[in-house]
């Protein structure tokens, strides 16, 4: 179909049309392997287009050489750019020259940004620049166009947020220190001058800057003057080493269709460049800044500032993951509300351990005696290795099944986050019947009184072994989400009478 296609462009039929359909066959490798053969390096037919007095035609030339990737089109590319007069059309140039060599251009395409910045576009213009906007910066990305910041401000005043979900931020707020904490719905709200404590506490999810201004307006202009005129600068100023302008993304949280969402960010993101005077820059990666806007019933939103300048250490250790990782800080979490029922010095197994988070966190919280991680899927294993040593921690992870181990003494605590929910009716027969080999291998290797700590999506499961299996019960039961999808198990072994 590629090869009709170009046929009929040589013969110029219908080539506004057939360049479009070119264009989306060009998405396969096979299609665009044909055709790069069969042009051998010469660009010249879909180069003349670049010409061509229909603008849409000039647009879809442009993406087709951008797909075939030659070498030599980058010049050609350029050269259109620079004479292309349609705004519309000027950014699908930018995304054509993306994956070329733009070296040679480099400078005057961050020229022709530089420009840009300065501009105020009339109101039929502001899509297209943006767009334009964006794909030279997305384009002069990593090429050295503007100074990273670095994150200073440790001793400054804050005021934050750290989020944690409506179940347990009294326990986010017992480990504030040196600050005053506010439980909220969702997260506690601490002020603070001493922020270093802060970023070590382990269970918060994400730490968020409050600004002096709590609502703004739903209308694009509005919010993007208030936020400008809020201490929104201020703060990045202050708390930063080098100077020059701050990158930012802009995320909305909101009832809005995607659609909709799409358009007020990219419009609101491009207000904020002109009223915060281009202090503030828009960009899709390489970001230092995310303002967050989240809506509140009453259509107003509350702006909340999410820095990406300095590195969240709490979490140093944790290179390695797997797809079934727990989540650290949920990790951390279940050790908090764990920790009455932990013995310093225990003797510790994770028959489930994967990449050994529960166990390091277990440890970190209270130091136990030996600790011991099986896993039957090595990669997790090895991963598990570097972590712990990564945390400094002596852990010994055996690439072994749980239900063939076999241990020379008794264990006083098991802790695990179990695997995850099987879907379908045989799944669930499997699930079951897993829950109850675990429950006996578990009575096989705990000590009387041993505890289990157990995290698990299969809350049914583990009360049905708790009601058959009489040698153990249930101490404590936490639900670990909103959604009561996951919950975290305290279980003792019961003495022998």
């Amino acid at each position: 179909m590629g090869m009709e296609l170009y046929e009929s462009l040589k013969r110029g039929e219908d080539v506004r049309k057939n360049l479009i359909a070119l264009k989306q066959e060009l998405k396969e490798d096979a299609a665009r392997d044909a055709l790069q053969g069969e042009l051998q390096g010469d660009p010249a037919l879909f180069a003349g287009f670049l010409s061509h007095e229909d603008p849409k035609v000039r647009k879809n030339a442009a993406l087709v050489l951008g797909r075939l990737g030659q070498a030599r089109s980058a010049g050609l590319l350029y050269d259109a750019y620079r004479q292309e007069e349609k705004l519309f059309v000027k950014s699908s140039y930018l995304s054509a020259m993306a994956g070329l060599d733009i070296s040679p251009y480099r400078e005057g395409l961050g020229q022709r940004l530089k420009e840009l910045e300065a501009y105020s576009p009339k109101a039929e213009e502001e899509k297209h620049i943006r767009e334009e906007l964006a794909g030279l910066r997305k384009l002069l990305a990593g090429e050295g166009s503007y100074q990273r910041h670095r994150f200073q401000g440790y001793d400054g005043r804050y005021e934050l947020l750290l989020t944690t979900g409506r179940l347990y931020p009294k326990v986010t707020a017992e480990q504030v220190k040196g600050g005053q904490a506010f439980l909220l719905k969702g997260g506690v709200r601490v002020v603070t001058s001493h922020i270093r404590p802060i970023l070590s506490i382990p269970t918060y999810r994400e730490l968020l800057f409050f600004l002096n201004v709590r609502k703004l307006s739903g209308d694009v202009r509005e919010a993007a003057r208030a936020l400008a005129q809020s201490n929104l600068l201020e703060l990045l100023g202050r708390a930063h080493q080098s100077g020059g302008p701050f990158y930012f993304r802009l995320g909305i949280q909101s009832r809005m269709l995607l659609a909709q969402r799409s358009k007020f960010a990219k419009e609101c993101a491009f207000a904020l460049e002109q009223e915060s005077g281009r202090r503030l820059r828009n960009s899709t990666s390489g970001y230092e800044v995310e303002i967050r806007l989240i809506e509140g019933s009453n259509g107003t939103f509350l702006p909340l500032v999410k820095l990406f300048t300095f590195a969240e250490n709490r979490f140093a250790y944790r290179k390695c993951t797997i797809a079934a990782s727990i989540k650290p800080e949920q990790a951390a979490l279940a050790a908090r509300l764990a920790r009455p029922y932990m013995q310093e010095g225990a003797q510790v197994l994770d028959p489930f351990c994967g990449v050994g988070t529960m166990l390091i966190e277990r440890d970190r919280l209270c130091p136990a005696g030996y600790l011991y991680g099986l896993d039957i899927f090595g990669q997790a294993i090895d991963g598990a290795r570097e972590n712990a040593r990564l945390a400094g921690k002596e852990i010994y992870y055996i690439h072994r099944d749980f239900f063939t181990f076999q241990h020379e003494y008794l264990f006083d605590e098991i802790i695990t986050n179990m695997p995850g929910r099987g879907r379908g009716d045989m799944r669930k027969q499997e699930q079951d019947a897993f829950y109850g080999r675990f429950f006996e291998k578990a009575d096989s290797l705990l000590k009387e009184k041993g505890k289990v700590f157990l995290y698990s999506d299969e809350k049914n499961f583990v009360k049905k072994q708790l009601r058959i299996r009489r040698e153990f019960t249930l101490l404590q039961e936490y639900a670990m989400d909103e959604k009561g999808n996951y919950y975290l198990f305290i279980i003792e072994k019961r003495g022998q009478a």
